[in-house]
């Protein structure tokens, strides 16, 4: 889209926001956080792209963080650090520094639509490439939670400005006393301006004059159901939703066309299946591979990623007995799996010591089917099995036919010839319920430790509301938790976790760590502003004995569920680093984005975090086109099958989506050539046009 401007002379730059970049691949070029101008004749030299660069990002709003620090704000307010320290501030400045997961891909994208917004920008067009859906929608929600989290410290900066006027009254004018307050205001203005760019993003995204959002899907009855879901919420958040594109339609060929098609993409798949597994046999071979065996396992020449194949099926597998019939026919005796479907490990123990299975990969692979594939296969042979979708787009209910509403795990009827021993249970995690029921918990905890005392003491009682909204990820990992405690009960020894795409998956194994720190830091606060006399001193407070006695019964209960949950946070961070008990299967089609994207993924799990590495121990590559063999005319006629199915499923989506004034989608061939760089690219958006012109 970007590589064909709406005019000759308009100026684009296509970004990627999304965490596990693929820009860069695509236009095959390399790409950083600044815009890189691309020299090909074919544009001319107004095209320019980037990957955004979350760590530079980051960096100015960590210097609008700083702003807290206790030593600058008792430098500011003329006061001893000690005192600060002594009312928590401490601990809230860590808070500040030490960030959420999922911040830095938004305020990266405010820094490069900041000139924009501005109208001093060099770009006519800016094309965002965004994550897959769950994980766009909490970016698009991220302007509210910056919003409330900003809007909250410029009160207690605001509260502090006013602690230094009384100081500077009680101590006596004077440049001193000028410069104290001096400080504290250039440090709201700092905030403030801060706080105004992220309102005009939030203003720009959803301008119908300026910003459209173009919906992307495959032919799938999974993918669009997803699409559809999204067109929904999206017009729920009031964007303006101007397209919706179906890529790798077959379409209809001659009989000839169609043979030469098949052959095309088959030899492209080979070379991409061998390039993943010289990848995968040169992770294996790795020290730090072969060094992350659990306490019962040596390292050996069997200790290795496996890569399994699956056919691409002229029908999509939905529904329970024909995932069971995947399950059996690729996992069940399949060697790199019979430590899942026949080992004995864990059988019968409670969740806390069941295998876990962390299904993980690019957008639209087929994790999910192949998530609830081997879990099938697993509950057929004899094991109690959950099955749960942490990906807030979920498929899990699509994908299996079961309704899935309401969060709790819901039993699954096994189809014939399954062991009368095993059970399967699948649970779409309900985030937003669980972080309601997290919020009330740091408001009860926090309201309840700071009540009672002025000034001061109430603008510490409002880091509650810092809660409000909760960045995109941390709800998903709240939700697990809460889901954590019903599989401690229920005795499943087999736990299948079927992920949101690639980026967000790593960043969803990095979040406990960062909650618990979190609920840390919200008790070590709470608890200094209550119980520290020379705090109780300064903000005037009323709390004598009895009031102190009633302060620590107020809030003993919501302390006790902040503490359960974060031995729940460190418990999930022990388990994805228990290689015994966990491991990652990676899925994956043999393209080469989704091949190199694959190959990052398992990088990143196995060498980029050392304290928490991840085993891989399976890499599962779906869509392979079978051999053809023999019979003239086979491969034709399984393209005409797959492409009666994806008629049908693209009539469904329209009717839904459709209607009067609805949206029309636009149906993009799938070539038979992966299209890379910007020749190929341009041939993409040509078929594109061509489309749009015969509607």
């Amino acid at each position: 889209l970007a590589s064909l401007p709406l005019r000759d002379d308009a100026r684009v730059l296509v970004l990627s926001t999304d965490p596990a970049h693929s820009l860069g691949d695509a236009l095959d070029v390399p790409l950083s956080g600044s815009p890189r101008l691309l020299d090909d004749p074919l544009t001319g030299g107004r095209l320019s792209a980037a990957e955004v660069d979350p760590s530079a990002a980051l960096d100015a709003f960590r210097d609008v963080a700083a702003a807290f620090d206790p030593a600058s704000l008792a430098d500011a307010l003329g006061v001893d650090p000690g005192l600060l320290e002594g009312l928590g501030l401490d601990g809230l400045a860590d808070f500040l520094t030490d960030l959420p997961p999922g911040l830095d891909e938004f305020v990266a994208l405010a820094d490069v639509l900041g000139p924009v917004m501005e109208g001093e920008g060099e770009y006519d067009i800016v094309v965002v490439d965004t994550a897959p859906t769950g994980h766009t929608l909490r970016m698009l929600q991220l302007p509210e939670f910056l919003d409330g989290f900003l809007g909250k410290l410029l009160q207690l900066r605001a509260k502090l400005s006013g602690l230094a006027s009384t100081l500077q009254a009680l101590l006596g004018g004077g440049e001193a006393a000028t410069k104290r307050a001096a400080t504290v205001d250039n440090a709201l203005s700092s905030l403030e301006k801060f706080r105004d760019k992220v309102i005009k993003v939030r203003s720009l995204l959803a301008d119908p004059e300026k910003t459209s959002f173009l919906v992307v899907t495959v032919p799938t009855a999974l993918g669009a159901a997803e699409s559809a879901r999204l067109v929904t919420e999206l017009d729920k958040q009031q964007m303006k939703v101007s397209h919706l594109v179906a890529n790798q339609c077959v379409g209809k060929m001659s009989t000839q066309s169609m043979e030469k098609y098949y052959a095309m993409r088959q030899t492209t798949q080979k070379r991409w299946l061998k390039e993943l597994q010289t990848a995968m046999d040169e992770v294996s071979a790795s020290e730090e591979y072969q060094d992350n065996t659990g306490e019962n396992e040596a390292p050996s020449d069997d200790n290795r990623i496996v890569l399994t194949q699956v056919p691409y099926f002229d029908t999509e597998l939905v529904g329970v007995p024909a995932l069971s019939y995947l399950g059996n026919a690729i996992y069940r005796d399949a060697p790199s799996f019979q430590h899942l479907i026949h080992g004995s490990y864990g059988s019968g123990t409670a969740g806390s010591d069941a295998r876990v299975i962390i299904s993980g990969g690019k957008g639209g692979v087929g994790k999910t089917t192949s998530s609830a594939a081997l879990a099938l296969a697993m509950a057929g042979a004899g094991h109690a099995v959950a099955l749960i979708s942490t990906d807030p787009a979920h498929s899990t209910g699509d994908a299996l036919g079961v309704d899935l509403a309401g969060g709790e795990p819901v039993p699954v009827p096994l189809p014939p010839g399954s062991s009368p021993d095993g059970s399967l249970a699948a649970a779409e995690v309900d985030p937003a319920a669980a972080v309601r029921d997290f919020r009330r918990l740091v408001d009860d905890y926090v309201g309840g430790a700071a009540s009672g005392g002025g000034g001061l003491a109430d603008a510490l009682g409002e880091l509650g509301g810092i809660f409000d909204t909760l960045p995109a990820g941390a709800d998903e990992v709240v939700a697990l938790a809460k889901v954590v405690g019903v599989l401690r009960k229920g005795g499943y020894d087999r736990i299948v976790l079927d992920t949101a795409p690639t980026g967000h998956t790593l960043r969803m194994l990095s979040t406990p760590a960062f909650l618990a720190n979190t609920v840390e830091r919200v008790l070590e606060v709470s608890k200094k502003v209550s119980a520290n006399p020379a705090a109780r001193m300064l903000l005037g407070s009323a709390v004598g004995s009895a009031g102190a006695g009633g302060l620590e019964d107020t809030a003993a209960a919501a302390r006790s569920a902040l503490l359960s949950f974060q031995l729940r946070m460190y418990d999930l961070e022990d388990t994805f680093g228990d290689a015994e008990r966990t491991e990652f299967m990676v899925v994956t089609v043999p393209t080469e984005l989704a091949t190199r994207e694959t190959v990052r993924l398992v990088n990143d799990l196995t060498f980029e975090s050392p304290d928490l590495p991840i085993r891989v121990r399976n890499v599962v590559a779906n869509q392979v086109l079978p051999e053809g063999g023999g019979e003239e005319g086979k491969q034709a006629a399984f393209l005409e099958k797959v492409g009666a199915g994806e008629v049908r499923i693209l009539e469904d989506l329209e009717k839904k989506v459709g209607g009067e004034g609805g949206l029309s989608i636009t149906k993009v061939k799938y070539l038979d050539a992966e299209p890379r760089g910007v020749y190929g690219l341009k041939a993409l958006s040509m078929e594109l046009l061509k489309e749009q012109e015969q509607e």
